[in-house]
């Protein structure tokens, strides 16, 4: 698909109607079969919404909607065994999985180009830009589920911190380590050893990829990068062989030594946020879009008393990658993929839709807060911890409809449409909609994604001596065919670049 085809369907969605359609008294029910994500457990009053649904959705447009609950640890493995098996699904979700190449690679996914044309120009119109991350191979595979039109990066810390060194902050700013080092060196003098800096750990994302101004292409840095935000530049690089990879690992045994980390980083398994609740720690790096703010500031109200402040690392940007996080898909095993987008289209087009997934019933799972448009608390008796209805995982329609809860109010969305409008041409990568293929070298791929988490947060978190090591994890990545996967994406862009002429 064509970048000036992309900018024509979500032309297209930006004028779509979306008048309700009732079925006629002959028609036949389709049942959707929809993946329902969980943390592991399903919602009590699953059913209960479920019904309420098919009261819409059946005589509007003839579709009977059975959620399928899957864990989100599990999603990958379940998809691909249904699909595999022949099981009926017609809605899958794709989930922290940088993209759904695996599924396209093994032929489990329908193309999506014509249907979201015909059946889901409201999904067009509140996915925008967004919808570039559902391209694989010049066609559209999946369906972002995004408000956000960008990312930004930042290191989130303790405002109370902040406010007792008398440390001056600016949230506009663009924060170098360098000056993030400056602060540390305050805050670590008079906090003490028993006090860290940065919460961290081997499991999560290492610093880096929170100061990193790159573009991904659709895959990860074991692929190759574009630097400057993909903008003003086609030249596909190996960012571990690059002398800001090499100064940033010199920077992190510096803090590792001057205890700005904790001794055991590495090997903690503790979340950096329950580090952080911890009250032993000043902050964490993160994603700082509004509603990662707002639900850090709430959660460190809650065990600390203060709030958080977002020091960001990057600008706010646009890429293929950011909009690869979550993103729905229609499996091979569906047998009406219209009725399917048509449902879809749906959770977009519709507010109370999109809340009756997302918040359940009104007056059972949620009330209205007097005096406000948008804004639910919980009924009486019922909190987080013992309702019977959540959908903990938000993944649901046009986001930019939710009903949200204090401490959000009212203006929650007028802010988040600043967040969006924020971010410049400047920083818009100039390739949105390339998605690295990388099944024509998917051993030397899967190799040097081997390599990369033996050493990246060993060298990220600065517990080893930096430049033996670095020098160890180059060399490998070289033996592992680092050079002939960034060469097909170089290969492969420069194709997809020259069909955009």
């Amino acid at each position: 698909m064509k970048k000036k085809m992309i900018t024509a369907l979500v032309a297209a969605g930006a004028l779509a109607l979306s008048a309700g359609v009732c079925v006629s008294a002959d028609e036949e029910i389709y049942e959707v079969v929809v993946q329902y994500p969980t943390l592991g457990t399903t919602p009590q009053d699953l059913q209960m919404v479920e019904d309420a649904l098919n009261e819409i959705t059946e005589p509007e447009i003839g579709v009977h909607v059975t959620f399928y609950p899957a864990s989100a640890f599990e999603l990958n493995n379940t998809t691909s065994l249904m699909v595999s098996s022949g099981e009926k699904l017609d809605l899958a979700m794709c989930m922290f999985e940088g993209g759904a190449q695996s599924y396209v690679n093994k032929g489990m996914l329908l193309e999506l180009d014509d249907l979201v044309e015909e059946y889901g120009q409201d999904i067009l119109e509140a996915e925008g830009k967004a919808m570039s991350g559902g391209y694989y191979s010049g066609a559209l595979y999946t369906i972002p589920t995004e408000e956000k039109m960008g990312r930004v990066k930042a290191f989130e810390c303790r405002k109370d911190i902040l406010d007792k060194y008398g440390i001056e902050y600016d949230e506009e700013k663009i924060y170098t380590f360098e000056e993030l080092s400056e602060i540390f060196a305050i805050v670590k003098e008079g906090e003490g050893d028993k006090f860290y800096c940065v919460a961290a750990n081997g499991s999560e994302d290492a610093p880096f990829t929170f100061m990193a101004d790159v573009d991904l292409l659709g895959a990860d840095y074991g692929g190759g990068v574009l630097e400057n935000y993909g903008k003003g530049t086609t030249t596909v690089e190996n960012y571990f062989a690059s002398q800001e990879f090499e100064d940033y690992c010199v920077l992190m045994r510096d803090w590792f030594e001057k205890g700005y980390f904790s001794s055991d980083c590495n090997t903690i398994t503790d979340s950096t946020l329950t580090q952080l609740q911890s009250g032993s720690y000043f902050g964490m790096f993160t994603n700082a879009e509004p509603d990662m703010v707002a639900g850090h500031s709430q959660s460190m109200q809650a065990y600390l008393g203060t709030d958080v402040v977002a020091l960001r690392t990057v600008a706010p940007a646009s890429r293929t990658q950011d909009y690869q996080v979550t993103q729905w898909m229609i499996p091979i095993t569906c047998d009406n993929p219209e009725k399917t987008m048509e449902f879809l289209n749906m959770t977009y087009a519709r507010e109370d839709v999109v809340n009756l997934i997302y918040r359940g019933i009104e007056n059972v799972h949620y009330v209205r807060v007097e005096g406000t448009e948008h804004v639910v608390d919980w009924p009486e008796g019922i909190d987080n911890s013992n309702t019977p209805y959540s959908a903990i995982l938000n993944v649901w329609g046009d986001k930019m409809k939710d009903l949200v809860m204090p401490p959000n109010d009212d203006t929650y969305y007028d802010t988040m449409r600043a967040f969006n409008e924020s971010i410049t041409e400047e920083h818009t990568s100039d390739v949105l909609g390339y998605c690295f293929n990388s099944e024509p070298v998917r051993t030397q791929y899967a190799a040097v994604a081997d390599v990369i988490s033996q050493y990246e947060n060993v060298l990220g978190l600065g517990v080893v001596d930096p430049l033996p090591t670095l020098e160890q994890f180059r060399s490998a990545l070289t033996a592992a065919g680092i050079d002939d996967v960034i060469a097909e994406n170089q290969r492969q862009l420069d194709e997809w670049l020259a069909a955009q002429q």
